[in-house]
């Protein structure tokens, strides 16, 4: 079963199982700021422990030397200060920061005051210790921590613009190369291919579908080109049958002659009739096929007609016309290429007939007016062109027959047995003969008119047809 929205039964393109683009590059983003965020993030944690250690020990080492400091220089605390209150590790701590007396000058301090039990009773009298701190932070320790965060930070930012990069120019390469392709499909080059080898999920499913729409345009494309060529070989081969047309041939007295040719609707198989009179008055028709459609159909057409024209205009007998012109298609033409004929002369006093058929594959039909049958006459003869001469002057056989009042003589094209109606039916050889009887009695434009009622449109091919009738006494 076809898809109703693609075209030529193929499957519609479908979404691309698993992550999509979006996805994928925000797994590889992810994927890629976690490898760098691990260890990067366990290294921030180092050396900020490091870092704090050194910023504990310094700071100790700080206190100390400020606490020896201030002692030297005899500090004294003032007699009110300000100081919060907190308990650590069972001892009470009193913090405070302000401006403690020196023997050098009063002096901005951090003041650490601890009370700690007297030994020997838990009621013994408490007895302070004072320690001092400086009164501003060390900048350093937290300079080097910023330092440190910002070239983490820093690190991450250009690993993620970088991986972002990569990923851009990974989506975006295959991208830039359908577009490239595009353009030249744009700029005439229809048979070129877009190319997804590189591309994945919904990037070669893009692709893919451009690459079939690029394919369906060239073969719609092809298609009119050849639509087109065949219209104009069409068109040419009317043109062509339009001035290859039978002669306009008055019948002798007592005699009725009819042609028709029916035109494929496409370029048609080069079928042909004719009709012609000689200066003695001997009245000749032809029914010709050839083994070519198109152009070279009807080009062999052309040549078979002229030919045999050329010869019996020339009062040749009818196997010696047919002769000279097999010997004229065989110097011409390609191997391969040949044509047939039909071809009754009438020598109208007497009512004889001469009746050859060299390759032609329908036998002429007479009708018998004594008898009201039909009887078919089908000469020996091979194709025209087909043999240089010996084998087809030994093969062609001549018939004579004589129309006596109320006979008929038949031609037709050998694919009038291979019609089939619009349901299928083929016409076949009965079809046939009842065509002849019909054209017997009423003419060819009433069996003109059945043949078309039987198939419907115009036929495959080309049909050609004749009749030469003596009328009755």
């Amino acid at each position: 079963m076809k898809h109703a929205d693609t075209p030529d039964g193929a499957a519609p393109l479908r979404s691309a199982p698993g992550l999509g683009l979006v996805g994928r590059i925000t797994l590889w983003l992810g994927a890629g700021a976690l490898v760098f965020a691990v260890p990067t993030t366990f290294l921030l944690l180092r050396v900020a422990a490091s870092l704090q250690r050194e910023a504990v020990e310094d700071a100790r080492r700080e206190m100390a030397a400020t606490t020896a400091r201030m002692r030297a220089a005899g500090a004294e605390l003032p007699g009110e200060l300000p100081a919060e209150r907190v308990e650590h590790g069972g001892v009470d701590l009193q913090i405070a920061r302000g401006e403690v007396s020196t023997s050098s000058g009063p002096r901005e301090a951090r003041i650490y005051r601890a009370v700690e039990p007297g030994a020997g009773s838990e009621s013994a009298a408490e007895q302070p210790i004072l320690l001092f701190a400086p009164a501003q932070d060390d900048p350093a320790a937290s300079s080097r921590l910023l330092v440190l965060v910002l070239m983490v930070t820093g690190g991450l930012v250009v690993v993620t613009v970088a991986l972002g990069a990569w990923v851009a120019r990974r989506a975006v390469t295959p991208v830039q190369a359908m577009i490239e392709d595009v353009m030249a499909v744009s700029r005439g080059r229809i048979d070129h291919l877009v190319h997804v080898q590189s591309a994945s999920g919904e990037v070669a499913q893009l692709g893919r579908a451009v690459d079939r729409m690029v394919r369906d345009l060239v073969a719609k494309e092809a298609a009119q080109r050849a639509l087109a060529k065949s219209q104009r070989e069409s068109e040419l081969l009317r043109e062509l049958r339009r001035n290859l047309l039978p002669m306009t041939v008055a019948a002798p007295s007592g005699y009725t002659i009819e042609t028709r040719l029916l035109e494929a609707e496409d370029a048609g198989s080069g079928d042909f009739v004719d009709a012609l009179a000689d200066d003695r008055g001997r009245l000749t028709v032809v029914v010709g096929a050839t083994a070519a459609r198109g152009t070279p159909g009807a080009l062999l057409m052309a040549m078979t007609r002229a030919y045999l024209r050329g010869a019996i205009l020339q009062g040749q007998p009818l196997a010696a016309a047919c002769d000279s012109t097999n010997a004229s298609l065989n110097r011409d033409l390609a191997r391969g290429l040949y044509a047939s004929a039909v071809v009754a002369r009438l020598e109208p006093e007497s009512g004889q007939v001469e009746l050859v058929s060299p390759g032609h594959k329908a036998p002429a039909i007479r009708y018998d007016a004594a008898s009201g049958q039909l009887r078919k006459i089908q000469p020996n003869g091979i194709a025209l062109g087909f043999d240089q001469g010996p084998v087809f002057r030994r093969s062609l056989e001549t018939t004579g027959l004589q129309l006596k009042p109320g006979d008929a003589l038949f031609l037709f094209s050998p694919d009038a047995f291979d019609c089939t109606s619009a349901d299928g039916r083929p016409l076949g050889e009965n079809g046939v003969y009842t065509l002849a009887k019909l054209a017997v009695q009423e003419g060819l434009a009433s069996m003109e008119g059945k043949l078309h009622s039987f198939l419907g449109a115009p036929p495959r091919t080309d049909l050609a047809f004749a009749l030469l009738r003596r009328e009755s006494a």
